[in-house]
């Protein structure tokens, strides 16, 4: 693994380059077309109609209230990436496809809260608990693609796609939440890695044949990191935990899953070279934030904490108590908390992910 730093550079480096970006590079994107789960999803799950989902937390505050003043579906008390990545190409924010009212012509987002890269009737087939229990997963996105597809490209011929920036995921983390939470241990979800991978693959291959162009491919964070899994998971050895508190074999089965993400896109860019696969990182930045938290203002005494939760120290999570229910409390300061409700980052992480990402955009429409 790289050195803290590197993930630190890649974040902050932005900052010399974003003036040509912006000037130059803008016009390169007219729209954003999105896939994924709760990093991404821009208000699908909080509009889904079947089945009725009733009583989502996401529709309560703090979700939303940061930059919006309101929940708006997205699972972080304001912006995510994908909002942080619109806005830095001149882009409206990419509305949810289920909000059938919006105008697609600047980009759809077919993320869904909770989605899994396996689909629900294969999860449920192996015993295991799915949260949300909907269709959703990478396979049921990419039909939802499929079907407005026709309009999206309506006039526009088969290169219609040229000028739109495709994001699919990050996937992977609710599959492996599954069997975590479901009383699997870490060993018995590593198996299912390769599987997970190749519908990633996949999924991406599809869009490489439709016409995608430029696809930027996020990894999954570091599971060992964040306040469900280590509340789950909690062993009374120090010696099965990092110095920064984090699992380590939840952390190994995060690197297993990017190590074979990475294999697969090399493969895909060696097999379709007109295609600009950008591979994405969660996972480093949040160790750069865990290892250095006040290079990024955040407080350092709360990265494993959730901000939006119960229970105290050492996570303060609790599952009975979940962020948004009634009487649970919110941090003072959401802008330095790492964590917000146990499973997301915080807006102010976020985009400093972004800053990574649109770095790495950078480079590749000028390298490559």
């Amino acid at each position: 693994m790289r050195p803290p730093h590197a993930a630190l550079l890649l974040l902050f480096i932005l900052a010399y380059f974003r003036g040509a970006y912006s000037s130059g590079s803008q016009s390169r994107f007219t729209s954003i077309i999105s896939f994924g789960d709760s990093f991404a999803d821009t208000g699908n799950l909080v509009m889904w109609a079947d089945p009725v989902l009733p009583g989502l937390l996401l529709k309560n505050l703090p979700y939303g209230e940061t930059f919006f003043g309101h929940p708006t579906g997205r699972a972080t008390n304001g912006r995510l990436v994908l909002d942080f990545v619109a806005e830095a190409l001149g882009l409206p924010s990419v509305p949810p496809y289920l909000a059938k009212e919006s105008n697609f012509s600047t980009g759809v987002n077919f993320a869904v809260v909770g989605a899994p890269a396996l689909t629900l009737t294969y999860l449920q087939g192996q015993n295991l608990t799915v949260n949300p229990p909907i269709n959703s997963s990478l396979y049921d996105q990419l039909l939802w693609f499929q079907k407005l597809k026709p309009s999206l490209c309506k006039g526009q011929g088969a290169d219609c796609f040229r000028s739109s920036l495709f994001v699919m995921g990050e996937f992977g983390a609710n599959d492996y939440r599954s069997f975590l939470l479901s009383n699997r241990t870490v060993e018995q979800a590593t198996t299912y890695v390769p599987q997970i991978v190749d519908s990633i693959s996949q999924g991406l291959e599809i869009l490489i044949q439709y016409g995608a162009k430029y696809i930027i491919v996020p990894d999954i964070f570091p599971l060992g990191c964040v306040p469900t899994v280590l509340t789950k998971l909690a062993s009374p050895n120090k010696a099965d935990y990092y110095r920064n508190g984090c699992l380590k074999s939840a952390n190994r089965l995060g690197r297993y899953h990017n190590s074979l993400l990475r294999q697969r896109i090399k493969l895909l860019r060696h097999k379709y070279p007109h295609a600009k696969i950008i591979a994405a990182e969660y996972y480093r930045p949040v160790l750069a934030f865990l290892d250095m938290p006040g290079h990024f203002r955040l407080n350092s005494s709360t990265t494993l904490l959730t901000c939006c939760g119960a229970g105290g120290p050492p996570y303060n999570y609790d599952f009975d108590s979940e962020c948004g229910r009634p009487g649970v409390m919110t941090c003072a300061d959401p802008s330095q908390a790492l964590q917000l409700d146990g499973f997301h980052l915080t807006e102010s992480a976020y985009k400093a992910v972004a800053d990574g990402w649109l770095h790495g955009l950078l480079i590749c429409l000028v390298f490559l």
